[in-house]
């Protein structure tokens, strides 16, 4: 059975020194996830700079290319070569190599053509570039690169895509990705829910014709806002629609350009030719809810949905995830521009997993992700099996009885690692994708690694430990029951939303190898039970879901207009939680009434723990400690953050 996941996505861009990239590596990448998409589209976008002086038009027709050709001709576009490269159930997409004369009339007449054959359904231009070639159609990604030989180019950037349809069909190739228009190509797993403002904003510049899919929508939006003379980072800042809490998009463009913002579950990644540079961007929505990693080597850069891919290519390749609302950027002549997130928090990322030599029992390299539980379980009587070359390979242990199984696995792991885990132990020596440890009931998972989002999702017993850094979304809606009692352990850094909707257990975060910030956001969000402990003082402002600024100011001139407080300008730096440090009495039950119960922002104390702390967490960071070789439980002397649900608030 063929389990969907959204869309695939992957995009590479080599560096200034490095040789081209193979088509078939490409391929390779795209198809490491082709359980993600389905057998409705895929495609391929390469971009190979050069000075040449024509543009290639590429369209999908439904009668030839007979009608396109007197419409180009009739409107001034000289047409230097013709070709029908594929054709299928009636569409072929055909070739046309045109004079570049005047961009902007050329432009004119994609715009105006596309509008009368999709109006018609009798066609389609779907790219237009100097140095673009687009490959898309209805199939695997396989079968796309068999059809246009895409095996057979090199080029200098690479998009590749395989399509889960969700809001357009999938018997046509006009729905399929890349979607691409002058020399700007997309890829995008998710779904836009600012489509429509989107849309109006592109039809109020004078764009018609769409197809109806909000991949187009996000392709035309960003050569609309570079078009209009916006720098490229301000553009991608722009779709990436930054919480307005970071400041990174000025109140000028947040007004001008607000309904060019994107919403919504997304990732996208986008190629782009300047006609100076060439640029590979990779954007994550603000919740980040679809998976993005981010890879380097010495060569290329790499954009991808699963770390696998990038690994197939390179298993020593440096990578690392972009952080809620954030994009990276890297420059065939600049090389990066934005990491997608600090620097020092990428270097904190768990560096390649380390290859394993000796006595296995199973190579998962052999055996694909539906077959290899069952080739596990073949070894079950020996109590302990060895999994080695493990790359990508999901729902491991999630058909394992309650067997007291351990399962040592070598490699990178995927999705959904130990879910509805009962009493069996894993230990990855390596990195593991998202999902994991969902639903767990009992027993043990070590990661000496990293692990991404989405870790111990409804955690309600056992052990979860992890030697590096975890993603966005970790320990939501943990719980317990009576003497079983979950607990995670973090021995690197998180991102937003930890512990979100906590009900019960204990997570720990350590930050062992972060100076900065050990957390992102939005921690212990709507928490109404459990215990969140994080090595160090986190900055209050990261804590719950607190009232943005504007609302703390209104909140404290009302509260001096009541005479609850004298003076509310020497509160106005403070985040909400160091204001209500400070208020007293009806001051404070006021402001928690008024925010608290909405969103139920938890506790916060910075202090050392108590000797009844201290003697529950002792023996947990021993066994930490035993699987990690560190000696964690010597920082329980420090001081730490200490996060829960706040029990009362006085009505």
């Amino acid at each position: 059975m063929i389990s969907p996941s959204g869309c695939g996505v992957f995009g590479v861009l080599r560096k200034k020194h490095a040789p081209k990239v193979r088509g078939e590596e490409v391929v390779k990448a795209i198809n490491a996830v082709w359980y993600r998409g389905s057998d409705k589209g895929a495609g391929f976008a390469v971009f190979n700079r050069g000075e040449e002086n024509y543009y290639v038009v590429k369209a999908f027709l439904t009668e030839g290319p007979k009608a396109l050709r007197r419409i180009l001709e009739s409107q001034g576009v000289q047409i230097l070569e013709e070709s029908v490269e594929t054709e299928s159930d009636g569409v072929c997409s055909c070739n046309f190599k045109v004079s570049i004369g005047n961009t902007a009339q050329l432009k004119k007449v994609v715009r105006n053509t596309n509008e009368i054959f999709w109006g018609q359904r009798k066609g389609r231009i779907y790219s237009v570039g100097r140095s673009l070639n687009t490959f898309k159609g209805v199939g695997y990604p396989k079968d796309i690169a068999k059809v246009y030989g895409v095996e057979k180019y090199d080029g200098d950037l690479w998009l590749a895509h395989t399509r889960q349809p969700t809001n357009s069909p999938g018997h046509y190739p006009y729905w399929s990705h890349p979607f691409s228009s002058f020399d700007v190509a997309i890829v995008h797993n998710g779904d836009v829910s600012s489509f429509g403002a989107n849309l109006e904003f592109l039809q109020s510049r004078g764009w018609g014709g769409f197809v109806g899919t909000d991949s187009e929508v996000m392709a035309f939006l960003f050569e609309e806002l570079i078009s209009e003379g916006l720098p490229l980072e301000e553009a991608v800042k722009i779709l990436v629609n930054p919480s307005r809490r970071t400041g990174l998009i000025s109140s000028h463009y947040d007004y001008l350009y607000r309904n060019a913002r994107l919403d919504g579950p997304f990732t996208a990644v986008i190629g782009y030719d300047s006609g100076d540079d060439l640029y590979l961007v990779g954007l994550a929505d603000r919740s980040k809810f679809r998976p993005v990693l981010i890879g380097e080597d010495e060569n290329y850069y790499y954009v991808a949905s699963e770390e696998s891919q990038i690994r197939l290519l390179n298993p020593k390749a440096r990578v690392w995830t972009l952080s809620p609302g954030s994009y990276f950027i890297a420059s065939l002549e600049r090389g990066v521009v934005s990491y997608g997130r600090d620097v020092q928090e990428v270097e904190s990322f768990s560096p390649p997993p380390p290859s394993y030599e000796g006595d296995y029992d199973v190579d998962a390299s052999k055996v694909g992700y539906k077959d290899l539980n069952r080739e596990i379980m073949k070894y079950a009587g020996k109590g302990e099996v060895k999994v080695v070359n493990v790359m990508g390979h999901r729902f491991v242990g999630i058909t394992f009885p309650r067997a007291g199984l351990r399962v040592k696995l070598y490699g990178v792991v995927g999705n959904a690692l130990a879910n509805l885990n009962e009493n069996n132990e894993f230990l990855v020596y390596g990195n593991v994708a998202d999902d994991c440890c969902d639903t767990m009931h009992g027993g043990r998972v070590v990661i000496t690694g990293d692990a991404r989002d989405v870790l111990a999702q409804t955690l309600q017993g056992g052990e979860v430990f992890v030697g590096g850094n975890a993603g966005n979304r970790v320990g939501i809606q943990m719980r317990e029951y009576g003497f079983k009692r979950p607990y995670l352990v973090i021995g690197g850094r998180v991102d937003d939303y930890l512990g979100e909707y906590m009900a019960g257990g204990v997570i720990v975060v350590l930050g062992l190898r972060n100076r900065g910030e050990k957390t992102g956001y939005y921690v212990g969000t709507g928490m109404v039970g459990g215990r969140i402990f994080v090595r160090g003082k986190v900055d209050p402002s990261r804590v719950g879901m607190q009232p943005n600024r504007t609302e703390m100011l209104r909140l404290l001139k009302a509260l001096a207009l009541e005479g609850m407080i004298e003076d509310y300008k020497k509160y106005e730096s403070l985040s909400y939680l160091e204001v209500m440090d400070k208020l007293e009495g009806e001051a404070k039950n006021y402001a928690r009434r008024l925010f608290e119960e909405k969103v139920g922002i938890p506790s916060y104390e910075y202090r050392e723990l108590t000797e009844e702390e201290i003697k529950e967490l002792t023996p947990v960071l021993m066994s930490y400690d035993s699987y990690m070789g560190t000696k964690c439980r010597e920082l329980l002397g420090e001081k730490f953050t200490v996060i829960r649900a706040r029990k009362e608030i006085k009505k």
